[in-house]
Order: structure tokens, then C-alpha cells, then sequence
């Protein structure tokens, strides 16, 4: 409110409002990088997304490798009446080994599936880290907006405070009215409940940004900069299936549909199972010398019932893929509706920085600066200073809640588009 330096009753309230507009040269953007850094190593949700693509990475080798081989020790021909070893020719002790082998590539492609999990894990990781930043921005800048109304309501108490002793001085000389003085006394009692106001606002405020960040819900967060600067948003012309992350993990899902499809397709083929036993004999009382046996066995399944089972199986991943298709379209369809709407919501907020910080609140100044020159000849009546001075301090809180409004807007946008992110 630089308008009362030009006018001499007022050049002592400039005061309370160089401290407020100056008080700091502090940079916005690189307070808000370190934030931002902070949540990226302590937010919980990004700790959780990460543990996700480590636990899918652990199963890919798993879909990679060979079922279990399966161990047989076994007793053969044990005579029941004396239950000797060395009664019967074919007594003997057993050790077998099988091991079946999947045949078709059916491994390959149970490890191209695990692939594919993680790659749309990973895509989701991204996506969640996204999303905890737009969030950290969102926060932040409605921090600053409540900082801001906190100043302005601490400046027009103190101002308000000299309106009433401005009143009193004019009401004692017989040149005011008392109502004067009342009503300045009514409009300080009004900034103090506004005061309560924003200070609680302050603390929910704040609340929200050491969630994100993952601290005690009372850490002390410091007073955020004056100035903000707008960033438009970086252009770029790539496809949002290219840049946004989400959409990306949805076409690797897509994928592993796809060959999920296609493993199942390859249950048609057999798998091979082979076994080797070992059976050790001992000799006989009477004296006959007994040779242990080797034997080995191969065998194949028979995908007899295919009908109601692999091609039943083939038929449910086919569904399987053209529902997760349809869900993709309609994502999709969101995603592209949301970037349209927050790009509108976008330059609206731009163009309401622009409307007041380049018009009204100048003009309110000048109305402002008229009302005092009026007022300290007698022109202009108590009621309408107050009112004049009223609407500038709203429209200050309402520039400075467009700008904030601007910057979550441009977090939103480059969360959906997946773009400069940070």
C-alpha cells in the first residue's frame, strides 16, 4: 500500500507494511526443490510403490525357472514275514529323481509376463512419485496463500489500530463523528476474529505439507517468500500415452495380457517329464549275489480334455485382455478430458493474475488514495475510507490466492501430462 506515502497523516503507517513486503529475499522455488526432495526420500507412499517393483523383480526369476525336481526314497518287495532284506530277489532299497520340463517356450514367456509386471510397476512407481510431488506443490502454495493472508491481516490490524487513533484524535478536536471512532473499534474487532481465522488455517495448512513429507504433524514449517513466480508450463509435443507415466504402466499391463494369452494358448503342447531310480538289493542268505537296478523313465501329459480345459483357459484370457483394453480406452479418454480441463483452469487462473495484479488492484489503490485525500479534508465520510480500504485489502488476498491457485493448477497439469514434473 504504497499509496500513504504520499500523503503526510499517513507516512507513519508505511512502517508496518515495508517489513511485510521486504521482510525476506528468500527464493520460493528453492525452498520448495528442497521440500519436494525431502518427500521423494521420507513419504511413505513412495516407499511403498518402491518396495512393490522390488517385490515383482523377485518373481521374475522364479516364472523362469524349472518346477522342482521330486525326491523318492522307497522300500520294494519287503517281505511282510520277517521284513528282511536278504529273504527275496527283489527286495530292495529305492532312489528316484523326476524333473518335468515345460515344453513350447512356456518358460520364456512365464518370464516375459514377470517382465512386463515389473515394467508397469515401475511405470506405477513414477506415476505415484508424480502424484506426491503435485501434492507437496498443492500444499505448499496453499501454504503460501494463508502466509499471505496472515501478513495482510497483520498489516490491517496495525493500520486499523491507527484508523482509530486517527478517529479518537479527530473526535476529540470536534472535526470527527463518534460513530467514526465506533466503527473503526467494530472493524478491528472483525480483523482480530480474521486473524483466529487464517491462523488456523495456517496450522491445518502445514499439517498437510508435514504429512506428505512425513514428519511430526507440529513441525515447524517457516514463513514462505512474497514472491512467486508464475513458470508457464513447458510445451512439448509428444503424445500423453508417451509422457504420462499411468498410462504407460497400463500398456505394459496390456502386454502381459497379451502374453498371457498367448502362454496359454501353448498348454495345447505337453510337458516332458523324465526320471532316473536307483534300486540297491542286498545279497541272499543262501549266498546268491544280488546286483542293484537302474532305471529311467520319460513321460509326456496328454492335454486330453482340452476342450473344457486349455481352450476354456485360452477363451478367459482373451476376455481377460479385452476388458483390460476397455479400461485403458477409458483412462485414457479420462486423462485426455482431465488435461483439457486443468489447462482451462490453468489460463484462467493466469489471466486473473494478470486482471488484478494489472488492473484492479491498481485501481482499487488509486480509490483508496482518493477516499484518504477526501477524508482528511472532509469530503469523504468515515464509512467510505473504511470501505474503500476494505475492498484493496481483499483484492490483495484474492492476487495472491490467484497466483497460489495458478502454480497448483500448473502442478496438477504437469502431473497429468507427466512433464516437467519437478
Amino acid at each position: 500500500m504504497k499509496i500513504f506515502r504520499s500523503i503526510p497523516l499517513w507516512t507513519s503507517l508505511t512502517l508496518f507494511l515495508t517489513p511485510v513486503l521486504l521482510w525476506s529475499q528468500e527464493n520460493n522455488e528453492e525452498r520448495l526443490h528442497a521440500l519436494i526432495n525431502e518427500a521423494l526420500e521420507n513419504n511413505p507412499t513412495i516407499e511403498a510403490a518402491a518396495q512393490r517393483v522390488i517385490s515383482v523383480e523377485k518373481s521374475i526369476s522364479q516364472a523362469g525357472a524349472l518346477p522342482d525336481p521330486r525326491l523318492t526314497l522307497g522300500l520294494m518287495n519287503l517281505p511282510v514275514n520277517s521284513f528282511a532284506f536278504n529273504q527275496e530277489p527283489m527286495t530292495g532299497k529305492l532312489v528316484s529323481v523326476m524333473q518335468m520340463f515345460p515344453l513350447a517356450g512356456k518358460l520364456g514367456l512365464n518370464k516375459e509376463m514377470a517382465e512386463l509386471a515389473k515394467r508397469a510397476e515401475e511405470f506405477k512407481q513414477q506415476e505415484t512419485t508424480n502424484h506426491i510431488i503435485a501434492a507437496v506443490k498443492a500444499a505448499y502454495f496453499n501454504l503460501y496463500a494463508v502466509d499471505r493472508g496472515i501478513e495482510t491481516v497483520l498489516t490491517n490490524k496495525a493500520l486499523m489500530q491507527q484508523l482509530v487513533n486517527v478517529a479518537q484524535t479527530k473526535y476529540a478536536t470536534g472535526t470527527g463523528l463518534q460513530q467514526d471512532v465506533l466503527r473503526a473499534q467494530v472493524e478491528l474487532s472483525k480483523i482480530e476474529d480474521d486473524l483466529l481465522m487464517w491462523q488456523q488455517k495456517r496450522v491445518a495448512a502445514a499439517a498437510r505439507l508435514n504429512a506428505l513429507l512425513n514428519r511430526t504433524e507440529n513441525a515447524v514449517i517457516p514463513v514462505t517468500p512474497v514472491e512467486l513466480n508464475l513458470n508457464p508450463p513447458a510445451e512439448t509435443n509428444e503424445a500423453l500415452t508417451e509422457t504420462r507415466p499411468l498410462l504407460k504402466a497400463w500398456q505394459k499391463i496390456i502386454n502381459r495380457s497379451e502374453t498371457a494369452v498367448e502362454r496359454k494358448q501353448r498348454d495345447y503342447w505337453p510337458d516332458l517329464t523324465i526320471g532316473a531310480s536307483y534300486s540297491q538289493r542286498d545279497d541272499l542268505k543262501n549266498g546268491a549275489v544280488m546286483h542293484d537296478f537302474f532305471s529311467a523313465t520319460a513321460s509326456i501329459n496328454i492335454p486330453l480334455f482340452f476342450k473344457s480345459k486349455q481352450r476354456a483357459a485360452v477363451e478367459q484370457k482373451q476376455a481377460d485382455l479385452l476388458a483390460l483394453d476397455a479400461q485403458y480406452r477409458d483412462v485414457l479418454n479420462n486423462v485426455r478430458a482431465d488435461s483439457i480441463s486443468i489447462a482451462a483452469e490453468l489460463e484462467r487462473n493466469r489471466k486473473r493474475v494478470e486482471l488484478f495484479e494489472g488492473g484492479i488492484l491498481l485501481q482499487a489503490e488509486q480509490s483508496l488514495q482518493s477516499a484518504l485525500a477526501g477524508y482528511q479534508v472532509g469530503k469523504v465520510d468515515f464509512i467510505t475510507l473504511i470501505n474503500n480500504w476494505t475492498m484493496l485489502q481483499n483484492y490483495q488476498l484474492v492476487a495472491f490466492r490467484a497466483r497460489a491457485d495458478y502454480r497448483i493448477s500448473l502442478a496438477k497439469f504437469e502431473q497429468i501430462v507427466g512433464t516437467n514434473i519437478q
